[in-house]
């Protein structure tokens, strides 16, 4: 039997298709006792590296290739593979995946010319000739001169490293393909190969690769159009299999064993490679390091000289920099430093910091984090630890607006080609491959919906969770065929690469290319390039991955900063510097402790609020302690209300040593923060920090056998320094229990800094820092609904949109008033709005066909002009919003008419056309006029700012819901009230669905809480534009604090209907007032009403009083003469009589 080597094999980094898991590859060869494998997924290499450690680890050598279109001018496109022999086929091999995904794409194709072929070919193996490749083609297509001529030209390129590919995979005209190669094999002397270009690993997976394949193309599994590229042959076979296929063809597959022994590539892996770093005057790296240090931290610390700095400084600096030149990692904080220090110089807003780098001294010295490390206990070794060697990592948060500019200066400084960002993968997910293996299986789509709403929406939701979770979905799968074949088949491709994106931060820098690390894909959405190796395996190949994040809350402060200056510069006041206010400012733990957080960075969610209500800061050690607590763990085990009890003085604190209450003080005895732990190990049982850190390591990811090898370590470590070792067993098992929820004080401190500077802003510029937040916000109509009521409770004006003098973002006209932006208006996009204020600057507009004729009507449509007057943007004009909504296309029609004219110079001949010219109203503005203005509004901003439903509906509603949510009382009995649902939330739980809704009456809020089985009877979705009346008990906090969360009222709901339900189930009589002296009108009224009334068995009866000069009288309509009330009936009853002419009068029992 031959030694065989399988060297055609796509992963599911192949994307198009390929259903192999690298891991379960790497484990089936094994199992089979290959010696050798190659992967060639299509023109890339995204999962190579994976693949390569993999295989070492089993002992197999890893083959780098991949498959790639050949195209050319005068040819069909063809397929043919290339193999690496060594280190530098494999730099060959990288440049042209680069060519073909950033140059070389045909029809959206990554593809090769000849050209490309030619000049990167030197180490590089190619095997083509199946019926995919265009040999193969010419040869199916009767062409073997043509054929002959392509093998020619591919073998002047690859010498003796060309061969012809053999495939058995039971594809039409495959064997007449095979022996015509053969023949030209033995004339030409070319070897053959036998491959099974490999897509699955099992025979039965065949069925999941064509779902796959299908996913990818949009098309469905059914589709008798659909081309079937694939076999179900085409699993990975053993090497007795496919001796058992080619036995007549030996050579083939001792050549593909014979080929695995030419390809022998080392690739190194743990390195560490930077850019080189141009100091000036030819200084080191190190001494420059040294130079930043002295000048920075004397500055910072405001001494004159280095020398004057206190000696827990130097003593911190200079162990600090002892290790970053023992790393190697000047250059790292050099480069680093650079960019954020131009960041900082050219109008980019910097973050405090994030993550453990704000714990060195000398990251603060030189500019990259704002917060001081001594000041607060951060420690170095979290951020650096000489015992545990790994690359340092500065995560930065920029200024959302500005951090383009950092990354293009980056590129700018070290060279296009040498500057690239990440790419990362996304994989079919829980829900959404259920929706996808519906679509290719050619299912229902609301079936699909269904499937997918029934698993809940979590980043670490499996299938097999929420089949475990969910009875409803175990139910469906059991009566429903359909469901459980979609739901068989998304188990076998959950997780499965599905395409691939950029990370949202990551930069790489290289060298030299980075061409010479990894291969480049060109992410088309953005036109950026990234490489081809995700953040974990370009770290493996060297490079270092530095993040560049987008913050939006420093781009809310830094506008917020920028109008606040603004004004304080007219008045001759010194500018705000945020990186200098006072951090015990009165005013500002005033704001938080009230519970008025909204807008407050890592403070505004309902959760948090409670517990700052609870805690009541009042020092920055408490912001910190806040944002490191409030997460899932340490609130599972109750450490925010001891910490909170403790503070209060409900719990008492035990220390029970002087070093752990030296420690945990500040925290009162709760271990908080990961820097305490190690704080504990190195002061009580003396390890040095570098240990410390690695106990804290294995505490955080409870490793069990490392705890249980630094128990001893610590106990003996605390006899040694005269403790108690019962004490020191407690202790250590404290801190096993608390550490793994313990939090990175170093990035809680620094973001617990924004919290404060946000609130500090909040506090002293309410109305600029609310202008600003909204702003941020612009594209999510929820958060400025949010924000908006917010702007409210601060007492604060907001007015409505203004074209006159709205801008794109809301903005101040005092220190009390904010207008509403014009950006925040749906379906008004940026041009719309440029030009807007462009023709503004030169006068204001005076009425709709003057607007309409002076804007630019190509960047400010119909689409853009009708949610301007919708939002109440054109109120200005004096108009009602539906009359200019009935005009409009006679305005558009007068506006292009007057363009024409202008055009054609009509008007040098007989004057301008006048704007004051009048446009009639069209049918439109009775259809808007049905709508209601507060549905205008709904439509356009996407909540309601000047009008609101219950308003327009009162005149009915207060007749079935009395009493206003402002009025309501606590109480155990039933109350009822009623509103419009401005925001809810749907939670599953054991006993089944839950939701919290806000329900908004225009006079205040409550909080429903509405069961499973009341949204069951209820039978429709909650909607934010109906009118809902509900019946519950209510419960009432009316602390100012809960006021302020928003809590303050409650109902359990018992009942639930929208106005429409109510009025059909509990209205008792109709009664409609006719006034009219002429009396074939009231004939007309009567037949008309009769029509509603036609095929009616059930409905409201009717009374009709009828009143003229000469006489009042109640007309008889007979018992059966009935009217359902539904909301198109009432509408017309409304268009027809008035509001104040019907009466609708309820049962008093309902």
């Amino acid at each position: 039997m031959n030694k065989y080597t399988h060297l055609n094999l796509h992963s599911e980094y192949s994307i198009q298709d390929g259903l192999i898991r690298i891991n379960d590859l790497a484990n089936k060869a094994s199992e089979l006792n290959f010696e050798s494998l190659a992967i060639t997924d299509l023109s890339n290499l995204f999962g190579f590296i994976k693949f390569y450690k993999e295989l070492r680890k089993k002992g197999i050598k890893p083959i780098c290739g991949s498959d790639f279109i050949l195209s050319g001018e005068n040819t069909n496109s063809g397929n043919l593979q290339l193999l690496v022999k060594n280190h530098n086929g494999y730099k060959n091999l990288i440049r042209l995946i680069s060519k073909s995904h950033t140059l070389g794409k045909v029809n959206g194709n990554p593809s090769l010319s000849v050209q490309d072929l030619t000049k990167f070919s030197e180490d590089l193996i190619l095997i083509t000739g199946s019926i995919e490749s265009q040999i193969g083609q010419s040869i199916l297509a009767g062409k073997q001169d043509i054929a002959l001529k392509q093998i020619e030209y591919l073998r002047n390129i690859y010498k003796d490293n060309f061969f012809l590919q053999l495939t058995r995979t039971g594809k039409n005209q495959e064997e007449l393909c095979n022996q015509t190669l053969i023949e030209f094999s033995k004339n030409l002397g070319i070897p053959v190969v036998a491959t099974n270009q490999v897509r699955f690993l099992a025979k039965e997976d065949f069925e999941a690769h064509e779902t796959r394949v299908c996913i990818q193309s949009g098309h469905v599994l059914g589709d008798k159009r659909r081309q079937r590229f694939f076999q179900d042959s085409q699993y990975f076979k053993s090497t007795e299999e496919m001796n058992d296929l080619f036995g007549d063809v030996p050579e083939a597959l001792s050549n593909a064993y014979e080929i695995s022994k030419k390809c022998n590539l080392e690739v190194k892996t743990g390195i560490y490679v930077l850019p080189d770093f141009k100091t000036p005057n030819q200084s080191s790296e190190a001494d420059y390091l040294k130079n930043l240090i002295q000048e920075g931290i004397t500055k910072k610390l405001e001494v004159q000289k280095f020398s004057e700095i206190p000696g827990t400084y130097k003593e911190r600096l200079d162990y600090e920099l002892e290790v970053i030149l023992k790393m190697g990692y000047e250059g790292y904080f050099l480069i680093v430093a650079d960019f954020v220090n131009w960041a900082k110089h050219n109008s980019v807003p910097v973050g405090p910091g994030r993550g453990s780098g704000a714990g060195s001294l000398i990251a603060y010295a030189i500019g990259i984090t704002g917060i001081n490390p001594i000041k607060y206990d951060l420690l170095f070794e979290r951020f650096l630890n000489p015992d545990r060697i790994s690359n340092p990592d500065f995560d930065i948060d920029f200024c959302r607006d500005g951090r383009e500019k950092v990354i293009e200066y980056v590129t700018e400084k070290y060279g296009k080609k040498a500057v690239a960002q990440i790419c990362t993968f996304g994989t079919m997910a829980a829900r959404a491959v259920v929706r996808d293996v519906a679509r290719a299986q050619g299912k229902s789509y609301g079936l699909a919906d269904r499937l997918a709403k029934m698993i809940p929406f979590s980043p670490e939701m499996t299938l097999e969770k929420a089949l475990k979770d969910n009875s409803d979905l175990r139910r469906i799968l059991k009566v429903d065929e359909d469901a459980a074949e979609i739901f068989e088949m998304a188990k076998k491709l959950e997780g499965i690469i599905r395409n691939v994106g950029k990370h949202a931060a990551g930069v790489v820098m290289a060298p030299s290319e980075i061409n010479d690390y990894s291969p480049l894909y060109l992410d088309e959405t953005t036109d950026t390039l990234a490489t081809q190796f995700d953040m974990k395996d370009i770290e493996s190949v060297g490079l270092q991955k530095f993040d560049f994040l987008g913050l939006k809350t420093l781009t809310v402060i830094n506008k917020a900063l920028v109008e606040i200056n603004k004004s304080r510069g007219k008045i001759n006041l010194e500018p705000i510097d945020i990186d200098e206010i006072d951090l015990e400012d009165k005013g500002t733990f005033d704001l938080l402790q009230r519970g008025l957080s909204t807008a407050v960075f890592q403070l505004e969610s309902r959760g948090i609020k409670e517990y700052i209500v609870k805690l009541k800061p009042n020092n920055f050690e408490d912001i910190i302690a806040l944002v490191a607590l409030y997460r899932p763990g340490p609130l599972e085990m109750k450490m925010v209300d001891t910490y909170i009890n403790r503070k209060k003085g409900i719990e008492k604190t035990k220390y029970g040593d002087e070093h752990v209450e030296k420690i945990l003080k500040n925290t009162y005895g709760v271990i908080v923060y990961q820097e305490q732990v190690m704080q504990l190990a190195q002061e009580f049982s003396g390890f040095s920090l570098g240990q410390a850190d690695l106990l804290r390591r294995a505490m955080g990811k409870k490793i069990p056998e490392e705890m249980e090898k630094q128990r001893p370590v610590f106990i003996d470590g605390a006899i040694k320094k005269g403790k108690s070792a019962r004490f020191a067993e407690g202790l250590f098992d404290q801190i096993e229990t608390f550490a793994g929820y313990g939090f990175n004080k170093s990035h809680s401190a620094a973001y617990a800094m924004i919290s404060y500077q946000t609130a500090w802003l909040k506090s002293h510029y309410p109305a600029q820092f609310m202008a600003a937040a909204l702003s941020s916000e612009m594209g999510d109509s929820d958060k400025i609904q949010l924000l908006l009521d917010d702007v409210k409770a601060l007492g604060l004006k907001i007015l409505p949109p203004n074209i006159n003098l709205s801008l794109k973002d809301f903005v101040t006209l005092d220190n009390e008033t904010i207008l509403f932006g014009l950006g925040a208006i749906k379906g008004v996009g940026d041009p719309a709005i440029e030009n807007i204020i462009e023709e503004r600057t030169k006068k204001t507009f005076q009425n709709l066909n003057e607007f309409v004729s002076r804007i630019d009507l190509k960047k400010v449509d119909k689409r853009s002009l009708e949610p301007l007057i919708k939002s109440g943007a054109l109120d200005s004009f004096g108009e009602n919003r539906f009359e200019m909504l009935g005009k409009l296309e006679g305005a558009l029609k007068f506006a292009r008419q007057k363009t024409e004219f202008k055009e054609s110079k009509i008007d040098d001949l007989f004057g301008e056309i006048s704007d004051s010219i009048e446009v009639k109203d069209t049918k439109l503005s009775s259809k808007f006029h049905e709508i209601g203005k507060s549905k205008l509004e709904f439509a356009s901003l996407g909540f309601y700012l000047t009008a609101h439903p219950m308003d327009e509906h009162s005149w009915e509603v207060r007749k079935v819901a009395p009493e206003p949510i402002l009025s309501l009382s606590s109480g155990k009995h039933i109350q009822r009230c009623s509103g419009v649902v401005i925001a809810f939330k749907k939670i599953n739980t054991r006993r089944g669905p839950l939701v919290f809704a806000t329900l908004d009456d225009n006079s205040d809020r409550i909080e429903l809480i509405i069961s499973g089985d009341v949204l069951e009877k209820f039978a429709q979705p909650i909607d934010h534009e109906k009118i809902l009346i509900v019946d519950g008990e209510i419960s009432i906090d009316n602390s100012k604090e809960r006021e302020n969360l928003g809590l303050g009222k409650k109902m359990n709901v018992s009942t639930m209907l929208t106005l429409e339900q109510a009025r059909i189930k509990f209205a008792r009589k109709l009664t409609i007032c006719m006034n009219n002296d002429d009396t074939s009108l009231l004939d007309e009224n009567l037949k008309e009403l009769k029509s509603f009334s036609a095929n009616i068995t059930e409905g409201c009866p009717v009374e009709i009083k009828y009143s003229s000069k000469e006489i009042d009288a109640e007309i008889d309509v007979g018992n059966d003469f009935k009217i359902l009330l539904n909301d198109e009936n009432l509408k017309k009853l409304v268009k027809n009589y008035g509001e104040k002419n019907l009466d609708i009068s309820y049962f008093t029992r309902q």
